[in-house]
């Protein structure tokens, strides 16, 4: 490292989650020394394919895969014991190195059985994952609850084990109004202990001063942002939101740094918009059908299996019924849950309220997943790519829409942008001109090498 002062760079997604933050940030990593989570927990469903097959991420950082990289899980983030254990196992047997490479802040809070119960009984209604996550940041909140602490952190583990497990044994006891949960919440205890000793021996526990002593030193770093700045806690439209601060300023509260040391913020978004859960959106294929559908395929258990035996998508595609087309593009787009596996709400790209969102939290490039996926539009009836352009009327009519032309399906190794069919790159073009943000990456795959890079004079002359 330098002996200079670093940097950091914020990425967040832009969307409703879920827009392949975790390809751009394992494409990025190589320029940066530490990869950094900020908020959340294991709600996160970050995915990675490698040649040794697709690793599914939720706490560790996505730079996991760039083994001189350093990773930190800072202080906004809530901790699932087990989960995480069970995360850094199942990445030590595809390869991954963690032992040395990642640190924990020891001020994040740590899930309890307490909040996993609290979340199943009280989260279905707007669609939370049931990790428990709310109800940590609630407890984070309240402090103090029947004469008890309502939180453990990471430290008190560290400074003593006996008496933080006890406590979340006396916390779940005030909280259980039958025996069997009582016995549920001594089972979990147990597991958790056996996932704090695994994490432990791995993990390096640090202070809330690391992140700034590794700056300090010349440390480039990437703050990873979980869910996306329409599911912040505040600027999110409650109660539909996820319960921790997603937008870019709060990279460097989570992340334990000072926005001094601030230099870029990139945003990542998809040229199909999903949405996971309750709460408005605007641009659904099939609107409040498609809602419903989605939320009782969760209840039921209803995934991309069930999906396949019922329906075909490519039929489907061909539908004047805008619900058929919406899970059509789910099927043939893998739209559905990291973890949960449970269908994802579809919808058109929303021009406008990516522009908003970009003005709002100063979003300096943007990649843009899923390009490739767009060729299915010239399978629908209209065969074009429907793009949502202006906001609701006050009239409270549907929002104008804009149709791009469609193309064929893209070949299997694209070497650069210029060698995209013209209405893609076409698409492309207007998008940056509508939001007034340069676009710096393209998806047009899954695979890790299917992320292409937009030089400057690719955006002036790419048409």
């Amino acid at each position: 490292m330098s002996t200079r002062d670093g940097y950091a760079d914020v990425l967040v997604g832009l969307q409703y989650g879920d827009e392949g933050k975790a390809k751009v940030v394992d494409r990025l990593a190589v320029g940066y020394d530490i990869i950094a989570r900020f908020n959340g927990g294991a709600n996160a469903g970050h995915t990675v394919d490698t040649p040794q097959g697709r690793a599914r991420l939720a706490q560790v950082p996505s730079g996991v895969f760039h083994p001189e990289a350093l990773l930190y899980i800072g202080s906004g983030c809530v901790v699932s014991l087990i989960k995480l254990a069970d995360e850094i196992e199942s990445l030590r047997r595809i390869g991954a190195r963690i032992a040395g490479r990642l640190h924990l802040s020891e001020l994040c809070p740590v899930i309890q059985p307490a909040h996993l119960d609290f979340d199943v009984a009280h989260g279905a209604g707007i669609g939370t994952t049931g990790n428990g996550i709310g109800p940590c940041y609630a407890g984070l909140s309240i402090r103090w609850e029947h004469g008890t602490r309502a939180v453990v952190q990471i430290r008190d583990l560290v400074a003593d084990e006996e008496g933080a497990f006890a406590q979340m044994a006396h916390y779940a006891s005030l909280h259980a109004n039958i025996p069997s949960a009582q016995v549920a919440a001594a089972s979990r205890i147990a597991d958790m202990r056996a996932a704090w000793h695994a994490i432990r021996d791995t993990v390096d526990i640090v202070d809330s001063r690391w992140m700034t002593q590794n700056v300090k030193r010349g440390a480039r770093v990437l703050f990873e942002g979980a869910q996306s700045v329409m599911l912040d806690v505040t600027a999110g439209q409650q109660p539909f939101v996820t319960s921790s601060h997603t937008v870019p300023a709060f990279a460097y509260v989570g992340g334990d740094l000072s926005h001094r040391y601030h230099r870029k913020t990139i945003g990542v978004a998809k040229a199909i918009v999903s949405r996971v859960g309750a709460g408005p959106f605007r641009a659904e294929f099939g609107g409040e059908r498609s809602s419903r559908y989605c939320a009782d395929a969760a209840l039921r258990g209803i995934g991309w299996r069930e999906e396949r035996d019922r329906f075909e998508p490519e039929e489907m595609l061909g539908s004047e019924d805008a619900f058929d087309v919406g899970v059509a593009l789910r099927m043939l787009t893998g739209e559905y849950g990291t973890g949960s596996g449970r269908p994802r709400r579809l919808g058109r790209l929303d021009i406008a309220a990516l522009a908003d969102v970009v003005e709002r939290h100063g979003i300096d490039e943007i990649y843009l997943n899923k390009c490739d996926c767009l060729a299915w539009f010239a399978r629908t009836r209209d065969g074009t790519i429907p793009v949502l352009i202006g906001p609701v009327g006050d009239d409270g009519g549907e929002p104008a829409i804009r149709d791009f032309p469609a193309f064929d399906a893209l070949a299997d190794n694209v070497p650069d942008f210029a060698a995209l069919p013209a209405p893609l790159r076409q698409f492309v073009l207007a998008l940056q001109e509508a939001m007034g943000c340069r676009i710096a990456g393209i998806g047009i795959g899954p695979q890790r090498d299917q992320l292409l890079t937009l030089s400057e004079e690719d955006v002036r002359h790419g048409t």
